[in-house]
């Protein structure tokens, strides 16, 4: 079940980027990061810039999707482990 949602959001977040609905592909984008990790939005990020015919000036969705993937394997362990929460005022 828990690759089917996944394989939904994935599907969801191409349909909602190439239809131009960005508030909810953002959504998507961060439920899919925060449950699955944004490695493999690097790829389709690829994509969506060939698609649109981005490499021909700056592909913005291919460096976004870059610096999103940091942001989120830095942020991710802290929001899903919540002993670090503890540990931390507890130590404070």
């Amino acid at each position: 079940m828990k690759i089917l949602i996944g394989i939904l959001l994935y599907t969801a977040i191409v349909i909602a980027i190439l239809q131009n609905w960005l508030w909810l592909g953002g959504l998507f984008t961060l439920v899919f990061s925060l449950r699955y990790g944004a490695v493999t939005l690097i790829p389709l990020a690829i994509l969506i810039d060939g698609y649109f015919g981005n490499f021909y000036g700056w592909p913005y969705l291919s460096l976004i999707a870059i610096v999103w993937y940091i942001f989120i394997e830095y942020i991710r362990p802290r929001i899903l482990d919540p002993g670090i929460i503890k540990n931390e005022v507890w130590q404070s």
